[in-house]
């Protein structure tokens, strides 16, 4: 068993620059396994943190190598030293400062840092701390972050998979809500995992969940949103569709507003193509069929002049536009005799696009029947549940969204949660300010360079650029670095970067990091689970890290899957209903 070490000291100083200093380690030290108040010490350990005490100066460094010879030109002498590239220096009143404006002597000593150290480094005129997990090389030692600058200035999380990012983002949210209890956070959840991790933590929206449905009212889409769903451009034959479609869309949200107890506080003349205002998609879709598939009594052909069929009753077969029934139309005449054929079938194509996506169950959380979508309960309380509900922390379970459109529906959330931010702060509620973290998973799915034209990219784009001005920060969460857009990663200040095992991933991370801390980063594919390197303006220093496994996680059975191949084999396998579904799309 190592003998408690009372004092400390490690060794003296032999060699100083401007950045980087030499320390001989003491010949007293036998065991380079130390315990120093009631802590296990590794000395010369890569990464870990030493200081230098001259009188009244204290400097602190963090070793980059250990070895037990030097080289003098041409002669190699045998001594045990450690190499220290220096991080900043204790001032008179107890604080930490960042840099080298304070170099040390030859001879000075060198000691293991200790629990006041830490408060020092990490904490001390943070003032708003909050712990990210423990020293690597003490696990007593906790280390924090400042808050505010994680959460305002951007955050990316990174590492392989199977590295520990889930639990890196449950262990802060978990801290976070204990700490600050008016926090509140939103995550993007692709894969509908956060709440395994979460628990009782979290309040989770998805379109499986009967009670706590995922909403997103088609009618809140930008119109340029909408066009891009439907299939309707600016171009030459669409162009005069396009045009129909703006002007349908304008029109039925005056009518609604004029309609509604709003009409005494919302000016029509302020209302735009973009405002958030309910309209009906299904009489446009109706108006589209009929003048794209149409027949006309008359020559001018102008709607509403249509040659229906005619049921047994003697009523027109109009088709109904809530219920998604087509009318029906008696076949148009050769040459110059009624019915008359539309001159404007373009619209067909319209027409199928706009009822094949509002009439698909994948899209219900946007065109169902929900009271939200009809627009006949009022959206304040679908904003409430998503960012001020019982929870501090809301989940939008997008796991049942149809891939192909996922792109759009995290843009759509974006946009919407700055909105709101953004107007909140314009009619000075009683929440004015208070600040709300959006957490992107998987971001590279959707985050991704090489993506023209991304919808969500442009959305997120615009929360790193102007979010923080108004309380709303973003922590971006991905394994492949490398494909995030410098756009959105230029915007970030602080990285928590996990086992990383691509060279391309690792050169990603390793271009942001401090000259003097980037050689450390070199070990990213060698770091354990849960082992994390923390680089960035919400700490002070760049520090190495082990972030406790939460009670949630350890409880999880990753392996569930593949014990099913243990099982006996069943005979009859029937694929009737999947391929049913699939034809569904």
């Amino acid at each position: 068993m190592e003998k408690e070490f009372v004092s400390g000291k490690i060794g003296n100083v032999i060699e100083v620059n401007s950045e980087r200093i030499i320390v001989e380690i003491s010949n007293e030290l036998d065991n380079y396994n130390i315990i120093h108040k009631g802590n296990l010490y590794r000395i010369g350990q890569v990464g870990s943190f030493v200081k230098i005490i001259n009188g009244l100066s204290c400097l602190y460094g963090v070793v980059e190598s250990f070895s037990t010879f030097m080289q003098s030109g041409d002669i190699t002498i045998n001594k045990k030293v450690i190499n220290v590239s220096l991080l900043g220096y204790r001032t008179i009143s107890g604080e930490f400062e960042s840099g080298a404006k304070i170099t040390p002597s030859i001879d000075d000593s060198a000691y293991i840092i200790d629990e006041e150290d830490i408060e020092i480094i990490f904490k001390s005129d943070v003032k708003f701390p909050i712990k990210i997990g423990d020293n690597y090389f003490s696990n007593k030692l906790p280390v924090y972050i400042n808050l505010n600058d994680f959460v305002l200035k951007h955050s990316f999380i990174v590492g392989s998979t199977g590295s520990g990012k889930s639990n890196t983002v449950a262990y802060l949210l978990d801290n976070i809500i204990k700490e600050y209890p008016s926090s509140r956070v939103i995550i993007i959840d692709i894969h509908g995992e956060y709440m395994n991790y979460l628990n009782e933590n979290a309040k989770e929206f998805s379109v499986y969940n009967e009670d706590n449905k995922l909403i997103i009212p088609y009618w809140m889409l930008d119109f340029e949103t909408l066009c891009k769903l439907f299939g309707l451009s600016s171009g030459n034959v669409t162009s005069q569709a396009t045009d129909i479609f703006r002007d349908r869309i304008l029109q039925m949200k005056k009518e609604y507003i004029l309609g509604s107890d709003l009409k005494d506080t919302i000016k029509i003349n302020d209302i735009n193509i973009n405002s958030p205002i309910p309209f009906s998609i299904k009489e446009i879709w109706l108006e589209f069929y009929s003048r794209g598939y149409g027949t006309f009594k008359y020559s001018t052909k102008e709607p509403p002049d249509y040659e229906y069929e005619i049921n047994e009753k003697g009523f027109e077969l109009k088709g109904n536009a809530e219920k998604l029934e087509k009318p029906q139309f008696k076949p148009y005449a050769m040459g110059a005799k009624p019915p008359y054929k539309s001159n404007e079938t373009y619209f067909r194509s319209i027409a199928d696009n706009i009822l094949n996506i509002i009439s698909n169950d994948d899209f219900r959380f946007m065109f169902g029947d929900n009271d939200f979508i009809k627009g006949t309960k009022n959206i304040k309380e679908l904003i409430s549940n998503w960012i001020e509900n019982e929870k501090q922390i809301t989940v939008l379970n997008l796991s049942g969204i149809p891939y192909n459109i996922i792109d759009v529906v995290i843009g759509i959330i974006s946009n919407l949660v700055f909105d709101i931010i953004y107007y909140s702060l314009k009619v000075k509620k009683t929440f004015e300010g208070r600040p709300l973290l959006i957490c992107f998973e998987e971001a590279h799915k959707y985050l991704n360079s090489s993506t023209q034209n991304s919808y969500s990219q442009q959305a997120v784009e615009r929360i790193m650029k102007e979010g923080r001005k108004f309380g709303l920060g973003a922590m971006i969460i991905s394994q492949r670095p490398v494909e995030i857009p410098s756009t959105i990663i230029s915007q970030v200040s602080t990285f928590i970067t996990l086992r990383l095992t691509n060279s391309e991933d690792q050169a990603r991370i390793i271009s942001f990091a401090p000259n003097n801390f980037s050689m450390f980063l070199k070990s990213l594919p060698s770091l354990s689970n849960g082992d994390a390197f923390v680089i960035g303006e919400a700490m002070k220093i760049p520090m190495k890290i082990k972030i406790p496994l939460l009670d949630s996680v350890k409880n999880i059975d990753f392996d569930k899957r593949i014990k099913i191949w243990l099982e006996e084999r069943k005979k009859d396998f029937n694929y009737t209903k999947t391929i049913e579904r699939w034809m569904q799309k």
